[in-house]
């Protein structure tokens, strides 16, 4: 079983990979603190609404606020009853960038009692761009 949800976690992060997206998540924030936050977009989670994506891009940026390595943003879609949370596990610098290392938990609607669990490292480029390591 564990090599099969190792081959399930490979797969869904080359899809991460070639679904990489950046948007500006400005939810909740002041127009002036609006920034550019990494997201992930719907083709990588396709048992996930574009909505429990924004919940959970959503829930991603609060971590990127200054928040302690162990904080968790849980998020909550009481149309689709999906939920999940992300973690922030790390910082760190690679390549002269600042990092962070992101542990998403996915708990959908047909599968509550096996959540997805997806750990990517978001790096932002010197143009303010995000990119997965």
């Amino acid at each position: 079983m564990a090599s099969g949800r190792l081959t399930r976690r490979r797969a869904a992060i080359c899809v991460l990979g070639a679904a990489t997206a950046v948007a500006v998540l400005s939810a909740g924030l002041p127009a002036a603190e609006a920034q550019t936050y990494p997201s992930l977009s719907l083709p990588a989670w396709a048992s996930l609404t574009k909505d429990d994506i924004d919940r959970m891009n959503m829930a991603a940026a609060r971590l990127y606020q200054g928040q302690s390595i162990g904080t968790v943003e849980r998020w909550r879609n009481p149309d689709t009853n999906n939920a999940g949370s992300v973690k922030l596990e790390g910082k760190f610098e690679a390549k002269g960038m600042p990092c962070w290392r992101l542990d998403y938990s996915v708990r959908t609607s047909d599968a509550k009692d096996h959540p997805s669990r997806y750990v990517i490292n978001w790096c932002k480029t010197p143009s303010g761009e995000w990119k997965m390591l």
